[in-house]
């Protein structure tokens, strides 16, 4: 029996060379018409050698293979810097298809289309290649994004929308697009739900619905964001006996806490409820944090950006030892970020 392929940037590569995998990064990240102001104006290869370096580092101290860059199309992705990146550090970089929630991304030209319409945008990024700047790269996404929640500059919960979920009309018609992609590709399909979202309703349960409607795996979808601001583990539970797998992602980052801390510690004990419950096997650790942001460092104006003050280190040396505070052995680590996201990144149609 053949070994599994995970899609990357520079080709397709066996799982077993995957190593410690991260499985939603930003290499180069800005906010949707970015590209059209001075401030955020950046040289590619300035860029591209600025996120080696750092990268690399990771890769020699950390033993990292494996970075999901969750970038999507309206968000500064960009395919050629991920391939340079790659190519500098021999990192597995894999790309996404797909687009940021309704409120804040989504551009006027993909709203206009049909699910049919967008089924084929997606299943063209991963067997053809992403388009860029109008131009077709030949560089293939190896997994695709789907995304709901308000993110507006006025952080709140999702309004409720026209079929009875706090999800949109554009994202609802993405997602099952998604779906109906993931069924043609094997892919993964890995998700943003919005924290605030979870104080109101369970939006990773929301998501599955639609993506279960259309016939989705729901053994190859991530959903991401699950453990920043829950109402309690039951809403993580709800993710995961349904077959999905929860993230644990701003690890290190505050996010609304006072400090890394509190939402270091939030995320660790509900982690060892899932794990004492089964779940260990459904759970996998990132950070979501960003490598460039071409407006520079963080300001009261952007204060997100303090996503890029987490080093690449904080995982092994700080939250591990957490873990193993709550009993998870390295063996469990192991579990959590090199075999489960074999058996989710692998696109089973290669």
């Amino acid at each position: 029996m053949a070994m599994k392929k995970i899609r990357t940037v520079t080709g397709d590569v066996p799982v077993d060379r995957m190593g410690v995998t991260l499985t939603h990064e930003h290499l180069l990240y800005t906010y949707p018409g970015g590209e059209h102001d001075h401030r955020s104006s950046y040289v590619l290869e300035d860029a591209v050698a600025r996120i080696s370096a750092e990268l690399k580092a990771g890769m020699d101290a950390y033993g990292y293979g494996t970075l999901v860059d969750m970038t999507p199309a309206e968000v500064g992705r960009n395919p050629e810097l991920m391939r340079r990146v790659a190519e500098r550090t021999g990192a597995n970089i894999i790309a996404v298809s797909g687009f940021f929630p309704e409120r804040m991304g989504i551009p006027y030209w993909f709203r206009r289309q049909s699910v049919d319409e967008l089924t084929d945008f997606y299943y063209r990024d991963l067997t053809e290649g992403m388009v860029f700047a109008g131009a077709a790269t030949g560089i293939k996404a190896g997994a695709i994004k789907i995304a709901t929640g308000q993110e507006s500059v006025h952080p709140a919960p999702s309004p409720m929308g026209p079929n009875g979920r706090r999800i949109h009309q554009y994202e609802d018609r993405l997602i099952r697009a998604a779906a109906r992609a993931q069924r043609k590709t094997l892919c993964c399909i890995n998700t943003h739900t919005d924290p605030m979202d979870y104080t109101v309703t369970n939006p990773g349960v929301e998501q599955l619905e639609i993506l279960e409607e259309e016939g989705a795996d729901l053994g190859k979808v991530i959903v991401g964001h699950a453990f920043v601001e829950p109402r309690g583990v039951e809403q993580i539970e709800a993710i995961v006996r349904r077959g999905a797998t929860v993230q644990v992602d701003h690890i290190g980052i505050p996010w609304r806490f006072d400090g890394d801390e509190g939402l270091d510690e939030s995320m660790a004990g509900l982690m060892q409820v899932l794990a004492d419950k089964g779940y260990m096997d459904q759970m996998v650790i990132t950070y979501d944090r960003w490598f460039f942001n071409p407006r520079g460092p963080a300001t009261q104006e952007n204060p997100q950006l303090l996503n890029q003050g987490v080093g690449l280190g904080y995982i092994f040396e700080t939250f591990v030892p957490r873990l193993r505070g709550k009993g998870f052995t390295d063996a469990d680590v192991h579990r959590m970020m090199v075999e489960n996201p074999r058996r989710l990144l692998s696109m089973d149609s290669l």
